[in-house]
């Protein structure tokens, strides 16, 4: 595998793929810090009323995980987390 950088994204727990991306799989969704990606996080998934449970499921436990990206665009080399 080639040369990478450590980012950090906003996962959540897809029924039957398990832990996956929220977010397209392309650097702008990466962060540098846990920190950055918490706060995406809690910006955009922080509110319950907000979230569309027929896209996100019943209990999609959102998490910052973090992920190997191609160095220079930081875009995810995978988008599946264990």
């Amino acid at each position: 595998m080639s040369e990478s950088v450590t980012r950090y994204v906003v996962t959540y727990i897809k029924p039957g793929l398990g832990r996956i991306l929220a977010d397209s799989r392309q650097g702008r969704r990466t962060y540098a810090t846990p920190e950055e990606a918490q706060e995406r996080l809690d910006t955009v998934w922080g509110d319950p009323t907000a979230n569309n449970m027929d896209l996100w499921g019943e209990d999609p436990q959102f998490e910052v995980r973090p992920v190997p990206c191609y160095p220079g665009h930081f875009d995810p080399k995978t988008m599946y987390f264990d």
